[in-house]
């Protein structure tokens, strides 16, 4: 009787924050921007049974809101239709031609082509379709992070970078939002970019770690309105419920995979080289079963 008793409780529960994610998100679903500089539709579709999310961050200061400009970071949520999931950070440095713009770096193909522009450039180098954009730019980004309570991260080497703000010593610290979009966007370590890269996705696999539970219930609806301000997105209510209940359900599966490439400099620019072939030869390795 107490396990039967036990059950009902718990899928009771269940029910109840299904019931209360519904309600808020069909009531407060972040729209859309409306304005005719900002297309977020998807031209291309690609045969594919995975969902596939791309996340960019945008390096625009505060107050702006235009979510226009060169793209910090470029991250694919990979809900894989075989049950792997992945965080795929593509490098902001990585050279691709541009039409009308010739040899450039992939973090200028949203700024000058929009989403067609990108959405084309990482099919090329990934064989992935994107199926649904979010815009998120650095108010957005340290909004999020605060009302979530912050966030409790290892710091396991020196960070000091005045471009990005972060100024921190070896050990375990609950970052603000502040913090952790300078802790995001440090550049100044060995590896640069690619260190910077880890250090997003680690930030990001902990937040979900930490805050994908019920503690979440009593914050959605300050998590909800900054979205709506800070955030621009063709996301539906669906995407978000398919997107909470993979990442509640994974969260400690979570691949964390960059496409490979070198750092080369090709007449004073720097730039990362990735190999099509092989980015998606290890896309298909570690995105199988």
């Amino acid at each position: 009787m107490n396990k039967t008793r036990g059950c009902f409780i718990f899928f009771f529960i269940i029910f109840l924050i299904a019931a209360i994610f519904i309600i808020f998100f069909l009531q407060k679903t972040p729209n859309t921007n409306t304005d005719s500089t900002l297309d977020l539709s998807i031209s291309n579709t690609y045969e594919d049974n995975s969902d596939d999310y791309l996340f960019l961050g945008i390096d625009e200061r505060e107050n702006q809101n235009k979510f226009q400009g060169l793209t910090d970071t470029i991250i694919i949520y990979h809900a894989g239709s075989n049950g792997v999931d992945a965080l795929i950070s593509i490098p902001r440095d990585t050279k691709v031609e541009l039409k009308d713009h010739g040899t450039n770096k992939i973090n200028a193909a949203y700024e000058f082509g929009g989403t067609e522009m990108i959405n084309e450039k990482i099919y090329e180098l990934t064989d992935i379709g994107i199926d649904k954009i979010m815009i998120v730019n650095f108010a957005g980004f340290k909004n999020i992070i605060d009302a979530l309570g912050g966030v409790s991260i290892t710091i396991t080497e020196p960070l000091h970078d005045d471009k990005s703000g972060s100024d921190f010593e070896p050990g375990t610290y609950n970052l603000t939002g502040e913090q952790a979009l300078a802790f995001a966007r440090n550049r100044a370590t060995a590896k640069g970019d690619f260190d910077r890269m880890n250090r997003q996705k680690y930030l990001l696999s902990e937040i979900f770690k930490q805050k994908a539970n019920f503690s979440i219930i009593p914050k959605i609806p300050a998590i909800i309105s900054i979205l709506r301000e800070e955030t621009r997105s063709n996301f539906t209510t669906w995407d978000y419920m398919k997107i909470g209940y993979r990442l509640i359900k994974n969260k400690n599966n979570l691949k964390m995979l960059t496409l490979p490439g070198v750092s080369k400099t090709i007449d004073k620019i720097s730039y990362v080289i990735v190999d099509d072939k092989e980015a998606k030869s290890y896309l298909r390795d570690n995105l199988s079963k």
